[in-house]
């Protein structure tokens, strides 16, 4: 394996920062050469031609083009190599010796709690219950911590987990030192190969001895001394003061740690050749399709039913009859994932042209509209603020990731919660919801999927847990999408509807409804993706990641002001509306400052979502191609016909499931923009108006259609997570296993908790 390799599969990933910049100092040593070689009066073919392999070869491992790289090189400041060897030293021993008082300052620390804290070994009869090396019995052990107060309990528990992650941290500086020790060592040797050649004396036998002199062998003891504080410290602590036993289950520890670095540094490394390459894994050891499934069989089978549905006469308006066929072709090859989602999503607006189902009803009489106007209309409805909120969520997101700030907060949800399995999915559920509440459930799926990254790379790809948690973050947005007036854009059509002959809720009154659904239907949602998966089975614990004590940087910082500014730029777009126009406006913010400045690079813009994005587009299209035509309409009123003269809650019920049926296949915006009209005038015209409980009912409904891929843009986004290998974490057919029965879940809630309270409580 080639040195930056190496560097960078046994670097703690915290401190990148740190680590010598092996490739700088080689771009550096190349172009010394470079300089020289031109200046001679001798042409020396051999060197150029060599020069130019390592500088390719340097390409290689940092991504790079040849071009790029060997003007990088040229264009390196300072012709000084000692100097920069110098630099590179500085700044490291200068990282180590700060993080070396940090950390012998932390086992002090730690050493007067465990003292205060601890009983005399003489009283303690603590052993580890869970280590297989123990004399005691299990049963001892048991009824000890049985003994034991839950406070004691809680304090021992606490005092393991702070040595554990100190003791690994040690071991990391120890590593730090010995990684360097050797970067230095193999840039000294390609130096002395490189430029020795041409005259430069030897740097590695008069510069080594400054790098050992910067990592004194007392430190090295003093960092050893404390590691063999921390094996007594937990020996005291968990072992019953035995220290072979100690050791034994710190390094275990230990290997559990950098199996989990390494198996993510390596994730980072497939995931960047990937791209780099625009390729995807293939698994040829799958096992094939039968004949049934195969997508050419699910083609013809879509194909069939959309010349069936134009060809069999159920409408008399030609356009409504061709948009129908049109929604059962596009809804057949989306269920059955014959073609890929976003492929299909880009044959709608070509089909909704073609069939011209658009409809313009500006004049006395509504006419088709020419193949032109039609196109115009349909590219204006597929480029929308929601796109602009997608890209803007996306540049966050990346900037979140790029810059580590999305490991630190999931490392800190991780330690403030249970490492069970089921504990870690609903915590992350109730975060998606609650971001989805102020950014929109548009913007804050992309968000929390950047925040679980650092755990599913974690994860063999496929794993129970990861689905769970991919599609959790997804149901959980949706029900976000129900919980404030602006999560949502169906909940600012309710509330634009609702104004029109009445008073609008209050943001209490749509928190005293709304909330309570949303939590209800996350625990609901929480217990069948338990059910589904049962990520207990295969993971008894979701390893926690070593929290970073080290100060942020700038660009953190930076990252985290602009989001934060978004954030509330967006949840205070109704007040800023007449200066911004739309959310998607605001969504622009972050793309300038993260890519104008720096932070995200031309490779970041080109690496996001795009399938997303088309995914959303297509979905825009349909809607408006189902609404232009009149087909949504028409089946709304057909269902205003038969809910004539039934009692509130009846109606309250068909409704919601109208708007369940309808939008788990369009746009839950164009949905709500159809059917929220349809809804008032119906509430209004009873016996015993209710239309805002209807219309209210209605939207929320709308947020709860979730058993498809594209029931939603939180169900998109998490149907195009892939891992860094480039196999999607989920299906089609986890969608309708879990998000099918959660549509329904919600349903119950909305009709009877919802119902009731907007019927008794508020008094709608």
């Amino acid at each position: 394996m080639k040195f930056s390799h190496s560097l960078r599969f046994n670097a703690n990933s915290e401190w990148n920062d740190y680590y010598i910049n092996y490739d700088r100092l080689k771009k550096l040593i190349y172009k010394k050469e470079v300089e020289e070689t031109k200046g001679l009066s001798l042409n020396i073919p051999e060197i150029q031609t060599r020069t130019s392999l390592d500088l390719g070869r340097i390409a290689e491992e940092t991504g790079d083009d040849l071009d790029r790289t060997i003007s990088l090189a040229l264009e390196e400041g300072g012709d000084d190599i000692k100097g920069a060897f110098d630099s590179e030293l500085n700044r490291i021993t200068a990282f180590h010796k700060k993080k070396e008082e940090e950390l012998l300052g932390a086992v002090e620390k730690l050493e007067e709690q465990v003292s205060t804290s601890v009983q005399p070994d003489s009283e303690q009869a603590a052993p580890n219950a869970s280590s297989p090396l123990l004399g005691a019995s299990r049963n001892a052990a048991t009824e000890y911590w049985a003994q034991d107060t839950v406070a004691v309990r809680i304090a021992r528990e606490q005092l393991r987990e702070a040595i554990q992650e100190l003791y690994v941290e040690i071991q990391a500086l120890i590593d730090f030192v010995e990684v360097n020790r050797t970067g230095f060592r193999k840039a000294l040797k390609k130096h002395d190969k490189v430029l020795g050649a041409l005259g430069h004396p030897k740097m590695q036998p008069t510069y080594m001895p400054n790098v050992e002199a910067a990592f004194p062998e007392k430190s090295r003891q003093r960092v050893l001394d404390a590691q063999k504080t921390l094996v007594d410290l937990y020996a005291r602590v968990c072992c019953h003061s035995n220290l072979l036993l100690a050791q034994l289950e710190l390094k275990a520890q230990l290997r559990s740690q950098l199996k989990l670095e390494r198996t993510t540094v390596w994730k980072d490394m497939v995931e960047k050749e990937r791209k780099k390459n625009s390729a995807t894994v293939d698994d040829s050891s799958a096992e094939s399709k039968p004949w049934y499934r195969s997508s050419y069989v699910m083609i013809a089978m879509s194909a069939v039913v959309f010349a069936v549905l134009l060809s069999v006469p159920i409408f008399e308006e030609r356009e409504k009859q061709n948009c129908l066929a049109l929604l059962g072709f596009a809804s057949m090859l989306w269920c059955t994932e014959a073609l890929p989602l976003y492929v299909t999503s880009m044959l709608v607006p070509l089909l909704a042209v073609v069939l011209r189902v658009m409809v313009d009803d500006s004049g006395k009489h509504p006419v088709r509209k020419s193949a032109p106007d039609a196109a115009d209309a349909i590219f204006k409805a597929m480029f929308s603020q929601t796109i602009m909120l997608l890209l803007g969520g996306f540049a966050i997101a990346s900037a979140f990731t790029k810059h580590f700030i999305a490991k630190r907060v999931a490392v800190w949800v991780l330690g403030r919660v249970s490492a069970k399995p089921h504990a870690v999915l609903l915590a992350n559920m109730f975060v998606a919801t609650f971001a989805s509440m102020w950014i929109t459930n548009v913007a804050a799926p992309v968000l929390c999927f950047s925040v679980l990254d650092p755990i599913l790379r974690t994860l063999p790809s496929g794993h129970s847990f990861g689905k769970a948690l991919v599609l959790g973050i997804a149901l959980a947005s949706n029900l976000g999408g129900m919980t404030s007036p602006i999560s949502s854009p169906q909940n600012i059509f309710a509330i634009q509807e609702m104004g029109r002959d009445m008073e609008p809720p209050s943001w209490l009154a749509w928190f005293a409804v709304a909330l309570p659904v949303a939590c209800l239907g996350n625990f609901a949602c929480w217990g069948l993706l338990l059910l589904a998966y049962r990520p207990g089975r295969t993971l008894k614990e979701v390893r926690r990641m070593p929290f970073s004590s080290d100060p942020f940087t700038w660009k953190q910082v930076y990252v985290v002001v602009i989001s934060l500014g978004t954030v509330g730029l967006w949840c205070a777009n109704t007040a800023l509306s007449k200066y911004t126009g739309q959310m998607g406006i605001v969504a622009i913010v972050p793309m300038v400052a993260f890519f104008g400045f720096g932070l995200l690079s031309k490779d970041d813009f080109n690496n996001q979502l795009w399938n997303v994005v088309m995914l959303a587009m297509g979905g825009s299209a349909l809607g408006e191609a189902v609404k232009s035509s009149g087909l949504l309409t028409a089946i709304a009123h057909s269902i205003e016909d038969v809910v004539a003269g039934c009692g509130v809650w009846a109606v309250f019920a068909i409704f919601c499931a109208l708007v369940l049926v309808a939008t788990t296949f369009i746009s839950h915006t164009v949905g709500a923009m159809v059917i929220l009209p349809i809804v008032s005038a119906v509430g209004t015209q009873m016996e015993e108006p209710h239309p805002r409980l209807l219309v209210m009912g209605a939207a929320l409904m709308c947020s709860g259609a979730m058993g498809l891929p594209v029931s939603g843009f939180p169900n998109m986004t998490a149907y195009a997570k892939e891992d860094p290998t480039g196999n999607p974490w989920l299906s089609t057919v986890d969608f309708f296993k879990v998000g099918v029965p959660c549509s329904v879940a919600t349903y119950g809630l909305i009709v009877s908790v919802g119902f009731g309270i907007m019927k008794f409580i508020l008094g709608w």
